[in-house]
């Protein structure tokens, strides 16, 4: 496996001394990728970029420069006497100080490296990353470059896949349900995208929208319906043609809807639906009739998703929105009873939490 990945890091480093990497579409750094870090270029494996941030470090006396690597790019083993303090802004790097185990790093991590400390930093193997670079006491800070990082220490320093619990497709539901839930639009395109391309059809990520209204409200709802409009309109532009899917079912007549609801309510929670109100039902009766008729009678019964996989939305819209733990805790509950394992949710919640 090791042997394998060496490899592979040999033949991309190769292809480097060909032309350069463009960055792929799902690398969106907050701040600019700059100009060929020429001037390093010799202290570096693969291509790097630098952009600096501060014009007058001089007078302000904190130099900050955003420092971009392609896929499979390092600098060498170096120390610096101030110490450099590392924020992760795009992408998927690493970091990794002499003589411990290397640290996967992702857009929000800090790294503090202390003064005199032999390390190095780069992009995985496979993604670009983006980390702002802040030079601690510049005017006594000297930088000492050293030995380059070979490509079977590389290799090893590689994050280890963990093997997933969701499937592709489950995942890029959940990543759509919470970043819409969250109100992040701009990892909402790229979750559209990754849902549409996972087998999602137009209708149902359409669903997922609906449903998210009756958790988060109209105003986040409207916004991924907008986010997702957009998104199937680029994709149309490259050519691509996603099915739509099946239509939703006939809306309920009203003499059904509370029925078919209590019903429905009842069996993902597995209770009698004839069982006496719990006290929030005779205290907010209008809730509960709303509860009912609307969220489990006509929007669970407009089909195209199943009950387990709405409850796996619910999940998701839940795990990014304060204050709603026990509402949280009581859809996992539910959520299982559709037939999601705890580990299943257990990784829904970490994936849904990390688009917050």
């Amino acid at each position: 496996m090791r042997t394998a990945l060496v490899l592979t890091l040999t033949l991309l480093l190769s292809l480097k001394g060909i032309a350069a990497m463009s960055p792929t579409p799902d690398f969106k750094p907050a701040f600019p990728v700059g100009d060929p870090n020429t001037a390093y270029a010799q202290y570096f494996i693969g291509n790097s970029y630098l952009a600096r941030l501060t014009q007058d470090a001089a007078r302000h006396g904190v130099p900050i420069a955003n420092v971009t690597f392609e896929p499979g790019c390092r600098n060498n083993w170096h120390r610096h006497t101030g110490g450099q303090i590392l924020v992760c802004v795009g992408g998927e790097g690493l970091y990794q100080e002499r003589g411990k185990p290397a640290r996967h790093l992702v857009p929000g991590d800090v790294v503090e490296i202390p003064p005199d400390t032999d390390h190095w930093h780069g992009a995985t193997a496979t993604r670009w990353f983006s980390h702002l670079s802040i030079e601690c006491h510049p005017d006594t800070n000297k930088n000492t470059w050293l030995e380059p990082v070979d490509d079977a220490a590389y290799a090893a320093a590689q994050p280890t896949a963990p093997i997933s619990s969701l499937s592709q497709q489950e995942a890029a539901l959940v990543r759509f349900s919470a970043a819409a839930s969250a109100g992040n639009l701009i990892a909402l395109r790229d979750a559209a995208e990754a849902a549409l391309d996972a087998g999602w059809t137009v209708n149902a990520l359409k669903e997922v929208c609906l449903q998210l209204y009756a958790y988060a409200g109209f105003p986040r709802c409207l916004n991924a319906y907008g986010v997702l409009g957009e998104t199937l309109k680029a994709r149309a532009e490259r050519g691509i043609k996603d099915p739509v899917g099946e239509e939703p079912s006939t809306a309920l007549t009203d003499a059904n809807r509370e029925k078919v609801g209590r019903e429905t309510r009842a069996a993902l929670t597995k209770t009698d639906p004839n069982a006496p109100e719990a006290p929030w039902q005779t205290f907010a009766p209008g809730a509960d009739l709303y509860l009912k008729e609307h969220l489990f009678g006509d929007i669970f019964a407009r089909g195209i998703l199943t009950n387990a996989q709405r409850e796996l939305c619910t999940v998701a819209f839940l795990s990014v929105i304060p204050g709603v733990e026990p509402q949280l805790g009581s859809h996992l509950t539910i959520a299982g009873n559709t037939g999601w394992t705890k580990a299943q949710l257990d990784e829904a919640v970490k994936l849904a939490q990390t688009l917050r």
